[in-house]
């Protein structure tokens, strides 16, 4: 009895006990409601009034360079997104189908970046694409420019190409466990009714796939709409992003409740392409719906 007492006694056990539903309430759903009652505040100096006002989200829709900046966040998210998936799938289905030997490895080599701190990776790019780099020394070195290429870094370019190195192992990781579950039969019997590999792709593999793919979809466009600290060590004047609009109000400006409108208004942007996206699959390999 003792030992059963001095069990649940312990505090390692009181905190298994709370229910996860109190940990996101405190974690996520507390923080989100400040951040909203926040947003209807005014700054004046140091000094945040609480006084409700829409006067921030009116600032937003009426200053032109604030929608401009998030459109353009949008889109270089999209693209971000895009390319991510495009070298993430054929990575993941090479693992997954072709391998035989040294899987086990190459799927290890390929999230392996994510073990990494993230101020390293980007500081690494930072030198890869820095005027003295790896690449303009390798132009230098085989005589193609005797001076160093100013254009690969502090523009969209670092910011998109670096961006991109980030998210490929968060498509991946959903990609290649989707890939995994689906059954080997299904695919031998696509083949025994005269399927080739295309057709068995593009028939079988993708659509039962597609969960995965979708999931790694989400985690990239949001990691890449929501990042600023890769623009603001990458990007220079042409790759500020929306991120750094809400970074600069916070710690910069001091003009906390525009900082949370504009915070709050990509956490709606956010949720709305989760629920966008949610009718075209799921996370458990399967399609919504059926």
């Amino acid at each position: 009895m003792d030992k059963i007492k001095s069990r649940f006694d312990s505090p390692r056990s009181y905190f298994k006990g709370i229910p996860i539903v109190v940990w996101l309430l405190f974690l996520v759903v507390v923080p989100l409601i400040f951040t909203f009652i926040m947003s209807f505040y005014s700054s004046e100096g140091l000094m945040i009034k609480k006084t409700l006002t829409l006067e921030n989200y009116k600032l937003f829709f009426t200053d032109p360079i604030y929608s401009r900046i998030l459109f353009k966040s949008l889109r270089l998210a999209l693209s971000v997104s895009i390319i991510s998936i495009a070298m993430a799938y054929p990575l993941a289905y090479m693992v997954s189908f072709k391998m035989i030997r040294g899987r086990n490895l190459l799927f290890m080599m390929c999230i392996i970046p994510l073990w990494v701190s993230y101020l390293v990776r980007i500081i690494a790019w930072r030198s890869i694409l820095g005027n003295r780099g790896v690449i303009n020394s390798i132009l230098m070195a085989i005589r193609v420019t005797k001076e160093p290429f100013e254009f690969f870094l502090y523009n969209k370019f670092a910011v998109a190409i670096t961006l991109t190195y980030i998210c490929i192992p968060f498509v991946f990781i959903p990609v290649y466990t989707a890939l995994e579950k689906i059954p080997k039969n299904i695919i031998n019997a696509a083949n025994d009714l005269g399927a080739n590999e295309f057709q068995s792709f593009l028939n079988v593999v993708l659509p039962l796939s597609l969960p995965g793919l979708i999931t790694g979809f989400i985690f990239s466009f949001i990691i890449a709409l929501g990042d600023y600290i890769i623009p603001l060590q990458l990007g220079g004047t042409q790759g500020i992003m929306y991120g750094n609009l809400i970074w600069s109000q916070f710690g910069v400006a001091f003009n906390w409740p525009f900082g949370a409108s504009l915070g709050f208004i990509l956490f709606v942007i956010s949720v709305s392409i989760l629920g966008l996206t949610a009718k075209f699959g799921a996370t458990e390999g399967g399609f919504l719906g059926e």
